[in-house]
């Protein structure tokens, strides 16, 4: 039986129609989300909703009965069906599509070229990119593999993974590939770099892909487990990354992150 089912008995059982008692669910629901672990019983529930007792008791069973909660003692808490629900809302979500989306509505962004990335091994694939009003002469083409130690993307990418991790990937590797000067040549600094990524909260490769090009980057953690993660950047030529123009830019990359 579905969740709508079992909220169409209650009208015939208490009285209420569909479309409050799917409203009411709903509101429950956000006020769980709220509490995080915390389970909170019916007479609760109905203080903080303003409703009454026994409605809310009624659609707390009913949604305990198809596992978007779960009974913990005389209370209710977030149940495992809602982690499948997002699970599968995420698996059919474009991420590419809501990359351009979202690029068109950064303020500063949305000047300048902004690319999204997957890492694997120690590469990244580049997914998409969004050109601004200001062109740039770039080696990462949609689909184009680069290496994740000079790249912003990468360097986002990288300090993001958990140490286990980052020393498997790193295991036996002695010298790293450089395209420019500025270029990590061995782990050691780029280990460095990346503890500078995790305090600060966004990469930097400065000229360290193509001299006189910078790029800022931010992870983006994959939606699915083993997935990613992921990586957005915003490129630009380093004579217009200015002091007053760079913190609008690492704003406008947290939004797009989010």
């Amino acid at each position: 039986m579905t969740v709508a089912d079992e909220l169409v008995g209650l009208d015939a059982s208490g009285g209420e129609s569909l479309a409050p008692a799917v409203t009411r669910a709903a509101a429950i629901l956000d006020v769980l989300s709220e509490n995080g672990a915390l389970a909170l019983g019916p007479s609760e529930l109905a203080r903080r909703l303003g409703l009454p007792k026994s409605s809310i008791a009624n659609i707390c069973g009913a949604l305990a009965d198809v596992g978007l909660l779960r009974r913990v003692g005389t209370g209710f808490a977030l149940g495992r069906r809602l982690a499948e629900l997002g699970g599968a809302y995420l698996t059919a979500v474009d991420m590419v599509q809501e990359f351009y989306d979202a690029c068109r509505l950064l303020p500063t962004g949305s000047e300048e070229t902004v690319q999204l990335a997957v890492l694997d091994g120690l590469e990244m694939t580049y997914l998409a990119r969004h050109d601004g009003q200001q062109p740039v002469r770039l080696s990462s083409q949609i689909g184009r593999r680069l290496p994740a130690t000079s790249t912003a993307t990468g360097k986002a990418a990288l300090a993001s993974l958990e140490p286990r991790e980052l020393e498997r990937r790193l295991a036996g590797v002695t010298v790293l590939p450089a395209a420019t000067p500025k270029a990590h040549r061995n782990v050691v600094t780029l280990l460095a770099d990346l503890e500078t990524v995790r305090s600060r909260g966004y990469s930097f490769d400065d000229e360290e892909t193509i001299e006189g090009v910078v790029c800022f980057g931010i992870a983006v953690a994959g939606r699915q487990p083993g997935e990613g993660p992921h990586a957005a950047s915003i490129t630009l030529l380093k004579a217009r990354a200015t002091d007053d123009r760079v913190p609008a830019l690492i704003a406008d990359l947290r939004t797009l992150a989010e």
